[in-house]
């Protein structure tokens, strides 16, 4: 019985030794993570420098470019006239003979069908609205790659800045650790304060990893866009600035009306329609046959041979052709002026939705900046005195320094959903938006 005091001293200072080793292995483990965040090599890259790239390097836009002329040359085939037909004949050559100029006569002849008037001209306004839809497929591409170009570029920029934000936490987390040690070593504190940064270290590394998967996904795509290797680096970013949209709804869809290139699209496809129809009814009128030739008797004077013919487009059994036709046209003619209304009230709702994101974006951004992010600064100041003091744990200076986290990446995560919502907007409008769209509401630092 003598022997138990001893067990028990034994016991406990074996637990305080096992406890003071991994306080230190955990004060260890605090400062083997990587301590600075990511250089990132390469030429600086904005915005707007990567749209012209890809804009000018993009295969699907070389691809529509080198489809313009093929399309240009339409409208010269469908003005000029068939090609003449030349004939020979011989006539009347007689079974019981093989020379042949014992024949009655030789027939040499060439005819020209000309197309009724008009026909050519309109089915060269044809050929010319094809032009015109291919030159707006061209347009509405471009402004596509712009809007990927731009969505991968914010991707891009909060992924980097999350990962600076959660570096400069470490930074933070590391000196609460060096003093939760220092409190640890005197005995004010329990070891599990002792282990908690770890833990937290190591859930903001979680976080890194995520951030630079999401990055180098953006880094590839928005090099594919540029027509660059994927693993190609790509320089510091421009940080976009917190800014106001001071256009109301109405005036930017009225703007899209104007220039959204789908919906001239669909115009043009009314306009293409349209053209179909009249082509369709001029068929109505006749077309004609000119043809000419020479005789060669051998046993007579030589001739010459003229011959008109017209056709009867509106005789009984051929007029169903063109009257199904017609239909057809005019069917097709309603149907894309019902597109094009339909496309016009998908883009006026488009504009509005990303006006009100846009909207949403900017009084979120405003608000984290001007209350969020102060008041948790602030919070986390006092709880780290009031931690020296004694009188919070450090879970308090944790959490504290996680809403400040939170707070700082939902500042820069509204910043990009702004810019997001701004290249929709122009993405629905088909142009850029005026200078004066949107002013400065700060000014931010650079990535």
């Amino acid at each position: 019985m003598r022997t138990r005091p001893s067990i028990v001293v034994f016991v406990l200072a074996t637990t305080a030794l096992a406890a003071g080793v991994q306080a230190v292995a955990a004060q260890d483990l605090v400062h083997q993570h990587r301590e600075r965040a990511p250089s990132y090599e390469g030429p600086p890259l904005s915005v707007g420098e990567a749209i012209a790239e890809a804009i000018e390097s993009h295969p699907d836009l070389a691809s529509l470019r080198a489809q313009l002329p093929v399309m240009r040359a339409r409208p010269a085939q469908e003005r000029a006239l068939a090609p003449p037909m030349l004939e020979g004949a011989i006539w009347q050559w007689p079974i019981n003979t093989v020379n042949p100029w014992n024949t009655n006569m030789f027939m040499l002849m060439m005819s020209q069908e000309i197309p009724g008037r008009g026909k050519r001209d309109l089915r060269a306004a044809v050929a010319e609205k094809d032009i015109a839809l291919a030159e707006s497929d061209v347009t509405i591409r471009e402004r596509q790659i712009a809007n990927e170009v731009r969505q991968a570029y914010a991707t891009l920029f909060i992924a980097r800045k999350a990962i600076d934000v959660h570096f400069a936490s470490i930074d933070l987390l590391r000196q609460m650790a060096d003093a939760a040690q220092a409190k640890y070593t005197t005995g004010r504190i329990s070891q599990q304060d002792v282990l908690k940064p770890v833990l937290e270290l190591s859930k903001h590394h979680s976080e890194i990893l995520m951030f630079d998967e999401q990055a180098n996904l953006a880094t590839a795509r928005l090099n594919i866009l540029r027509s660059r290797p994927m693993e190609s680096p790509i320089g510091p970013l421009a940080a976009p600035d917190e800014q106001l949209l001071v256009t109301a709804s109405a005036d930017l869809q009225r703007l899209a009306i104007d220039h959204q290139p789908q919906l001239r699209k669909a115009r043009l496809e009314v306009e293409r329609a349209e053209a179909e129809l009249a082509s369709a009814r001029r068929e109505y009128k006749p077309d004609f046959t000119v043809q000419g030739g020479y005789l060669v008797m051998p046993n007579q004077t030589d001739a010459l041979l003229a011959q008109v013919g017209v056709t009867w487009p509106k005789a009984p059994w051929s007029r169903r052709k063109i009257d199904a036709r017609v239909a057809e046209q005019s069917a097709a003619v309603e149907a894309a002026r019902s597109r094009e209304r339909a496309l016009e009230n998908a883009v006026r709702l488009g504009v509005h939705e990303a006006y009100v994101r846009a909207m949403f974006a900017q009084e979120r951004a405003a608000l984290i900046r001007t209350t969020i992010l102060p008041q948790s600064q602030q919070t986390l100041d006092v709880s780290r005195v009031a931690y020296q003091a004694d009188r919070v744990d450090f879970q308090t200076i944790i959490d504290n320094q996680r809403t400040l986290l939170d707070a700082q990446l939902d500042y820069y995560r509204a910043l990009s959903e702004f810019e997001q919502a701004i290249a929709d907007l122009e993405r629905t409008i088909g142009t850029d938006l005026p200078m004066d769209a949107r002013r400065p509401a700060v000014q931010t630092g650079g990535n």
